[in-house]
């Protein structure tokens, strides 16, 4: 007789995944393996003005050259957008942390509070939130300097630069704030799916609320965390108000240089590689190691 194929646990998780990803990969190889080629070539040349259709002339890497030597514009805002990157990410999964945690204790309205911290995700996306932004929402809703918060004897001692300081503090917060409702979702939900048995195990041992996030939240939500601090960097990178973007945008529609916009878009594509390997290198890493992920089953 002969003898049958036994899969592991872990290679039977891997073909059921690669089953649920299947549809994926299927619309990627249809409908975007084309573009991403043509771009990627088209990154290397520019459109041929003498033909019809869309025909490439290859020139090197001369539009590559021109974005990290000739252009002045395009790396300020390459580096202006990495360095928001980079400070608004930990700060909005933070935040989002912290508010599913304190939710998590609440016993009546869950519900509620969630479609609430919600409404933000639904409204200040797209075209909402540019016009919120222009009206000067996230500086006037919480702002010192008009004297509403902090009394004007106090400002005058603390000089125009501490003011200014402040209300670019404050008007992070309420951008934080409209920028952390779906982390703020999968982190609760998460949290509630914690074992309630781990906790009431960990208080008949002594441990206090600090030991008990340290040690049992934040390894179970470690997963969570990963995918909520991808998500952010990704957001934030394709936000409708990104410079990087806004920059590509008019060197491919007002100047038609598609050649060029076209090698900026995968020069921000690679450091947006990099900066989601280095979130995977480390927070991965720390996911796994906490879930038992990637070890032989």
């Amino acid at each position: 007789m002969k003898k049958k194929m036994r899969l592991s646990m872990r290679t039977r998780d891997s073909l059921i995944g690669l089953f649920y990803l299947t549809p994926f990969i299927i619309g990627l190889c249809a409908f975007f393996l084309y573009p991403i080629v043509s771009s990627l070539l088209l990154s290397f040349g520019d459109l041929d003005e003498e033909k019809i259709g869309f025909a490439i002339v290859l020139k090197g890497f001369d539009n590559f050259v021109k974005a990290f030597r000739t252009d002045t514009n395009f790396l300020p805002r390459l580096w202006r957008s990495l360095k928001s990157v980079i400070i608004n990410t930990p700060l909005v999964v933070i935040f989002s942390l912290i508010l599913a945690i304190m939710l998590s204790k609440v016993k009546y309205g869950k519900g509620f509070y969630r479609v609430v911290f919600l409404l933000p995700f639904v409204l200040g996306t797209g075209a909402v939130m540019t016009m919120l932004l222009k009206q000067g929402v996230d500086t006037q809703i919480i702002s010192i300097s008009n004297s509403s918060i902090i009394p004007r004897q106090w400002l005058l001692y603390l000089g125009a630069d501490i003011v200014e300081i402040l209300d670019m503090f404050f008007s992070s917060i309420i951008r934080i704030l409209w920028q952390s409702s779906v982390q703020l979702i999968l982190f609760l939900s998460a949290i509630l799916g914690i074992s309630p048995a781990l906790y009431e195990s960990a208080k008949i041992d002594g441990a206090n609320a600090y030991e008990t996030f340290w040690k049992i939240t934040l390894p179970m939500v470690s997963p969570i965390l990963l995918l909520n601090t991808v998500y952010t960097i990704i957001t934030s990178f394709t936000d409708i108000n990104n410079e990087v973007l806004t920059y590509i945008t008019d060197n491919t529609i007002r100047y038609a240089q598609h050649g060029y916009a076209a090698a900026m878009g995968w020069i921000y594509f690679i450091a947006i590689l990099l900066i989601i390997g280095v979130v995977f290198l480390t927070i991965g890493s720390y996911a796994r190691k906490n879930q038992g992920y990637g070890g032989k089953r």
